[in-house]
């Protein structure tokens, strides 16, 4: 039973890697995520290399009928949650 479910995850994760670099060129191939007007090249991928990248994130654009702070604690609560399986499949596996 253990061997299957080896063999199932390493086709998984095989499928996963597979998928996952596909999307990714796909991304680039088809430039999402790009902002119009602003080629930079491999580097617009990097948003700290655009220049006033601040007006871009700039918090007036983000509407929300939360306040922000839920929306910080809820992805700190994410990240625990998160760390806290991949520990418990590390200890399973």
């Amino acid at each position: 039973m253990k061997s299957t479910l080896r063999k199932l995850m390493k086709i998984f994760g095989i499928v996963f890697v597979v998928a996952v670099i596909g999307l990714a060129v796909y991304i680039m191939a088809n430039g999402l995520g790009l902002v119009d007007g602003l080629d930079f090249g491999a580097g617009a991928y990097y948003y700290a290399d655009i220049p006033q990248f601040a007006k871009y994130v700039n918090g007036e654009h983000f509407k929300s009928a939360f306040p922000m702070w839920i929306h910080i604690v809820l992805f700190l609560i994410w990240g625990v949650l998160m760390y806290r399986l991949w520990i418990w499949l590390d200890k399973k596996l």
